[in-house]
């Protein structure tokens, strides 16, 4: 298993996103960025919160990239392997390193606040480039994210009202309690996981990629 594993892993994972989560713990280890200095540490988090989600969408698009250039869907039809398993493992083995970097970049109370969104955005953009296109999938997850990040900077008193606050995925700037925003974060999370689970029947039913 831990073979088959590893095989996976290189398939998978661009091994440069490493890089990232060794320039992270550096400048946690040298004190760059420190809780104990609130004000940089709050700007920190909010930079991150803005940016670390983005990376799952794009990690998500190269794998899919990768998968239709090596035809994986047609190999597994003769393949005694069901698809949804490997592309679950793959999928898990992309985010593995981001969830490294976000585990070197912040401390554990605040790994909900990068990871949520991005499952979500990746978990959309692998259930969309499945169903349709990658580039697609794409498409609508960074739109997904860049209307947040709008409407974050723009119309912060939207936070108040239901289900936008819900829908959003930058809350930094946002004026609600940091109980009301780790609920929406939790919100985020099961959503992630449903466009997961999606993904994976997509995956499984899915005969072949759509040719450019």
């Amino acid at each position: 298993m831990i073979r088959y594993l590893y095989s996976e892993a290189k398939l998978a994972v661009p091994w440069g996103i490493f890089v990232l989560s060794f320039l992270l713990a550096v400048l946690r280890l040298t004190k760059v960025v420190s809780p104990e200095v609130p004000e940089v540490w709050t700007g920190w988090i909010s930079f991150l919160e803005f940016t670390f989600p983005v990376l799952f969408p794009l990690l998500t698009f190269g794998l899919m990239e990768q998968e239709k250039r090596w035809r994986t869907l047609e190999v597994l039809v003769a393949a005694p392997q069901r698809k949804a398993a490997v592309f679950f493992v793959r999928y898990l083995n992309v985010l593995f390193p981001l969830f490294l970097a976000a585990a070197a970049a912040v401390r554990p109370r605040e790994y909900l606040l990068l990871t949520a969104p991005g499952l979500a955005l990746g978990g959309l953009s692998l259930l969309v480039g499945l169903a349709w296109e990658e580039e697609m999938g794409l498409g609508v997850a960074l739109a997904w994210w860049g209307v947040s990040f709008a409407l974050a900077i723009t119309r912060p008193e939207l936070f108040s009202h239901g289900v936008a606050s819900w829908l959003l995925l930058v809350l930094f700037s946002s004026p609600l309690s940091p109980q009301e925003v780790l609920l929406r974060k939790w919100v985020h999370f099961g959503i992630g996981i449903t466009f997961l689970l999606l993904s994976l029947v997509a995956a499984e039913y899915k005969r072949s990629w759509r040719p450019r």
